[in-house]
Parts: C-alpha cells; sequence; structure tokens
C-alpha cells in the first residue's frame, strides 16, 4: 500500500470485498481466478494450456493475447444445427485434444466476454478436466495489470489420449428439454432458474434475433444476473470480474433458489447459465447443474408439443399477470 493516500486505500479495499476473487490463492475448488494467479502459474507449471475463447476465427486473439495461449471457436463444441446445444461428448473430446487438453492438463480459460469463456470451461469441466480455471476479469485484468502480451496464431501441441472416460461428470448437464422433463420427474422439488432479463423472463422480448416466440418454461423462477441477452450484468463489477455474490443470492433467495436445493441454471442457449454455474460452485453450492437447452429449446419442443413443454408468460408471482401456454 506504500505510495496510495488514504482514500486510494479505501477505494482499493472497497473495490476488492465487492469481488468474489478477493485474493491470489484460489482454492481446488475456485474456478475464478486473478491476473496475477494466472502469471505465476504460467510460470511455474508449463504443462498449463491456456485456451481464449470467443466466437468465430478470433478475431480479437490475433490482435492480442496471454503469452502461449491458443483460441478456440466456441462453434467447436457447439453448433446451430444442434439448437446451439453442447455437442456430443466425444466431439467436444477432440475439440479440447486438438488444443492439447487431456483429464490432467490445468487450464485457463478467458475471454473479453465471461459468457464465452465460461461456455467453453463449462464444457472442459463436463468433460472431466481435473483442473479448469478462469480469469477473472478476462483480457481486460490482463492489460490491466500491464502483463507481457503476445500477438498471432500459436498452433497447439494436439494430445492424443484423454485419459479418462466422457463426460467426467455427466451430472452437471441438462442437455434437452426431454432431459429436463426426466430431471424434474426425477426430482419434483428441482429449481429450475433463469438467469435471462427481467424482459425475457416475463415475455416482453425473446432476446433473440431467431427466436420469434417470448416466455419461459412453466415453473420458472428468477435468477437475477443479465440486463439483456448478452451480458450478465448484475453478477460483474463495471471492469468485468465477478462481483462478491452475497447480495445477489439474497435475491435469488426470494425466488426459492438456495444452495440446499437441486438447482439447474439456463438461459436461452446456455452462455450466460455456464456463468451462474460456476459463481456458485464457487460459492459452496452443491447440486447444481445447467439446462443447456434453455429457451431456445423448449420453445422449438412447446410447438411440436405444447402440452408437455407448456410455457408461462408474466410475473409468475402473481397468478392475474401470468398466462400458461399449454
Amino acid at each position: 500500500m506504500v505510495g496510495l493516500n488514504t482514500n486510494q486505500v479505501q477505494a482499493k479495499a472497497s473495490t476488492t470485498s465487492q469481488r468474489l476473487v478477493k485474493n491470489n490463492k484460489p482454492g481446488e475448488n475456485d474456478f475464478f481466478v486473478s491476473a496475477k494467479w494466472v502469471q505465476n502459474q504460467l510460470k511455474t507449471n508449463k504443462k498449463t494450456v491456456v485456451i481464449e475463447a470467443s466466437y468465430g476465427p478470433g478475431k480479437e486473439y490475433k490482435k492480442a493475447h496471454l503469452p502461449g495461449a491458443v483460441h478456440m471457436d466456441t462453434m467447436e463444441i457447439e453448433t446451430e444445427a444442434n439448437n446451439w446445444n453442447i455437442l456430443p461428448a466425444a466431439t467436444c473430446e477432440k475439440a479440447f485434444l486438438k488444443k492439447g487438453v487431456t483429464k490432467d492438463t490445468p487450464v485457463i480459460i478467458y475471454s473479453s466476454d465471461i459468457n464465452a469463456a465460461s461456455r467453453v470451461a463449462f464444457v472442459a469441466y463436463w468433460l472431466g478436466v481435473d483442473q479448469v480455471k478462469i480469469l477473472d476479469g478476462g483480457f481486460n485484468a490482463w492489460q490491466s495489470a500491464k502483463y507481457t502480451t503476445a500477438k498471432g496464431n500459436v498452433k497447439p501441441k494436439a494430445a492424443k489420449d484423454f485419459k479418462g472416460n466422457v463426460p467426467g461428470r455427466p451430472d452437471i448437464l441438462i442437455s434437452t428439454s426431454a432431459d429436463l422433463l426426466a430431471a424434474q420427474k426425477k426430482n419434483p422439488d428441482l429449481v429450475l432458474a433463469s438467469t435471462r432479463s427481467w424482459a425475457e423472463f416475463t415475455g416482453k422480448t425473446s432476446g433473440y434475433s431467431y427466436i420469434k416466440d417470448k416466455g419461459e418454461p412453466k415453473g420458472a423462477v428468477y435468477a437475477k444476473a443479465s440486463k439483456t441477452s448478452a451480458d450478465v450484468a448484475y453478477l460483474t463489477n463495471s471492469d468485468g470480474t465477478v462481483k462478491d455474490p452475497t447480495k445477489i443470492f439474497a435475491d435469488w433467495k426470494k425466488w426459492g433458489i438456495t444452495p440446499d436445493k437441486e438447482v439447474a441454471f439456463y438461459c436461452g442457449t446456455g452462455w450466460r447459465a455456464a456463468t451462474a454455474f460456476f459463481i456458485t460452485k464457487q460459492s459452496g453450492w452443491k447440486n447444481v447443474k445447467m439446462f443447456d437447452g434453455g429457451w431456445y429449446d423448449w420453445d422449438k419442443a412447446h410447438q411440436k408439443h405444447p402440452s408437455q413443454y407448456p410455457v408461462q408468460v408474466g410475473d409468475p408471482r402473481d397468478k392475474s399477470k401470468v398466462k400458461i401456454l399449454d
């Protein structure tokens, strides 16, 4: 703290207290990590693979990236043809092997979009990678710390054997709407938590140019997380780091979303839900998972079988303001 005046010290302490990541020594079950920890990890463990995650060919990656980082296009683990759901485990396994990732490879994933990083990290974790970390604050945090960056493409050294069965953690993924019905039948108390914006949740907008219909799966509750379909603004600070979730968990509790329950997070196509998944996991929640199909898949199922996949529109807390489409 030498060189800082009292106001600067208080400001720094305040900023730190508002973050999920409060130090540079993450625990085994921590997923979001500081830029300082990442820098040290790259120095001390040469087996570490760093992945820059983003949609497309990696335009930002080519301009500048973490030293040694390889680019992963999110289309390598999900496609529109698959309803933007995560691709089969064998396909995803091959995608990570091409990046040099096996079960026992320490993996650090980052992006300028926390949801893209979380999406790719979720797949790695689902496959069974032992150590999956996400750079808190993304590339901006690395640059703000004035650490060295590199340019151009890094060709990964591919691995041949994943060294484990995939998926290694099958229980964290509820893939399709049919799978969700099966999970709800197994546990009628399962909490289906929407991380979509309030406008999406109440059916004022679909949130997506390629999704016409509005609403949510019947029975869904509101996990305040995003202001639009492209952010998780209520979960992050202005610098992109993850907030201390104490206040947001208090909001979730009002909707019955608590750490003692089985909770399945979802959004439109799984990006925002992945961020909520890792925040709760890092906070010690034991039985969380992701409904990957989300509103996109449920809407498609509803169009074919409306009574089997009913939709709610409006605020479900007020029966006079909610409409059930079945």
